[in-house]
């Protein structure tokens, strides 16, 4: 570091200036020296010097921006009147389109005739509530329970056996009923009902007559057995007890037996519900007329020998179904898991203003059904003649549908159902109209059998005939492996025709095969 001397100090040292002296004002903050411009303040006060309150403007500052604004909401909005736009300018001509053509390869409904299915239950005829004895039965007449013609103790044993009979008019309403669980008294109470004709011609009444084996004196004053009795009505009632126990065991066995008059026994309404009974019926020829028959019970085995009614409704389940039946208004025959094997005669009054219904159905077992009809057409009929629709799960179906040899041409529709069993059905040569067979998972066939055989058309010389006496011919319309569709009858296929003219044949099935054939 070097320190200068005092003498060099001095020298260094302005010398004093004779003149005078101008001292500057000290520079304002944040301005330049000797600059021309004025501080801010003065320029503020200059600036807002020249304007009044009213000219001055508050600047807002800008609002946030929405991250979806207005302008999105409208874009939306356009796209969706877009949409709706094209939908119906677009689509839906394409789903009318597919529509009618699915229509036109698939128009063959056997259930498309617009009649109401009948009410199954209107056939039953039951005489109050089955489960309360004290509720008044439907006739209005007493009941009278345990009325026993007979009772015995088994020697040596704890049953009881006990008998009951009645001689009853042969006309009006019968009525049998129990009720008894199919899941509470299965192997605990079992019986025997058999209906048929009294082999003595000289008995003019209708007999009815019971007989109850209890296994113990306790079981027998706890069941009831009851009848009403009145005028051309006879109502017959079992009440088994509630608490029955696995070691208690009731049977029963029921015969009702109508007279060999030369006076038929008229019939109105005939009902049974017998859970887990055998229920047969023997051939009934022209002795009794029945009107409606309603033949009901779980676990009920039926059979029928010959039973001739205008509505017929026979319904069980795990039991199987056998017999021949007469219908002239409707027949539904049903169970489930249990085969039904049925010769069935159907006949349509050409003067009724419907036709004549068949349904049966079962699941997980075969469906027999050998159909035979007559409908005593005058001309070609305006509405179908009979209707019917056969339905089974699992099993095979097998039917044969042919014309009573009295009978012309009818008009049938026909319709049978099948899911993983196969399927084989038969119409006669009389049969005219649309056929179509087709199944998901295996092979579709149609045979039209042997068309020399089938004559002339039978309405060639009537009037509303086509006017063809041609031989029998058959046009498809499509032939696939899994589904074939077409035309049979008689000379050309009529161009202009209702659905309710022609008959209607369609087989269905999913996993097994399907045949139809015309040469029955």
């Amino acid at each position: 570091m070097i320190i200068p001397d005092e003498d060099d100090t001095q020298k260094i040292k302005d010398q004093p200036v004779a003149t005078p002296t101008i001292r500057c004002p000290e520079r304002a903050a944040g301005r330049r020296p000797f600059s021309p411009l004025p501080d801010y303040e003065t320029s503020q006060a200059l600036a807002f010097s020249a304007f009044n309150d009213s000219q001055v403007t508050v600047v807002k500052p800008p609002r946030r921006r929405r991250i979806i604004d207005s302008r999105f909401w409208r874009a939306a909005l356009l796209s969706l009147f877009v949409y709706i736009f094209l939908t119906i300018v677009i689509a839906i001509p394409i789903i009318v389109t597919k529509k009618h053509e699915s229509q036109e390869q698939y128009p063959y409904n056997s259930l498309s005739y617009a009649v109401p299915w009948p009410n199954k239950n209107t056939a039953s005829y039951y005489t109050g509530n089955i489960n309360n004895i004290s509720s008044p039965t439907s006739s209005g007449a007493t009941l009278v329970c345990n009325d026993w013609t007979d009772v015995a103790a088994l020697e040596g044993t704890t049953l009881v056996k006990s008998w009951a009979e009645r001689y009853v008019s042969p006309n009006g309403e019968f009525s049998i009923t129990s009720n008894a669980s199919y899941m509470e008294d299965f192997n605990i109470v079992l019986g025997d009902l058999y209906v048929g004709i009294n082999p003595n011609d000289t008995v003019q009444d209708a007999v009815i007559s019971i007989t109850m084996q209890s296994s113990s004196p306790s079981v027998f004053n706890r069941t009831l057995v009851c009848f009403a009795i009145a005028d051309n009505i006879t109502d017959l009632s079992l009440y088994v007890p509630d608490n029955l126990s696995s070691t208690d065991n009731i049977l029963y066995n029921i015969t009702l037996l109508f007279p060999q008059s030369d006076d038929s026994s008229n019939v109105g309404t005939f009902a049974t519900f017998l859970p887990l009974f055998d229920q047969m019926f023997g051939s009934f020829g022209d002795y009794v007329t029945f009107k409606k028959v309603s033949i009901e019970g779980p676990m009920s085995r039926i059979s029928v020998g010959g039973l001739q009614a205008d509505k017929v409704l026979v319904e069980t389940s795990m039991q199987p179904i056998a017999g021949e039946f007469y219908a002239s208004d409707t027949l539904q025959i049903s169970t489930i898991q249990a085969p039904i094997h049925a010769n069935i005669t159907l006949y349509n009054d050409p003067k009724s203003a419907f036709p004549t219904f068949l349904e049966m159905n079962t699941g997980d077992n075969n469906l027999m059904a050998n159909i035979t009809v007559l409908a005593p057409n005058k001309s070609p009929p305006s509405r179908p003649n009979f209707i019917a629709d056969l339905r089974t799960f699992y099993g095979t179906l097998t039917t044969s549908l042919v014309h009573d040899p009295s009978s012309p041409a009818t008009a049938i529709k026909l319709r049978a159902e099948n899911d993983l069993g196969p399927s084989y059905v038969t119409l006669d040569q009389r049969f005219e109209g649309v056929f179509q067979a087709s199944t998901k998972q295996a092979a579709a066939n149609v045979d039209p059998g042997d068309l020399s055989l089938g004559g002339t058309d039978p309405w060639s010389a009537t009037a509303g005939g086509n006017g063809d006496s041609g031989s029998r011919n058959w046009v498809v319309d499509f032939n696939s492996t899994s589904r074939v569709y077409g035309w049979i009858g008689w000379g050309q296929r009529p161009t202009y025709w209702t659905v309710d003219q022609q008959g209607e044949v369609v087989v269905d099935t999913s996993l097994a095969n399907v045949t139809l054939s015309f040469g029955g």
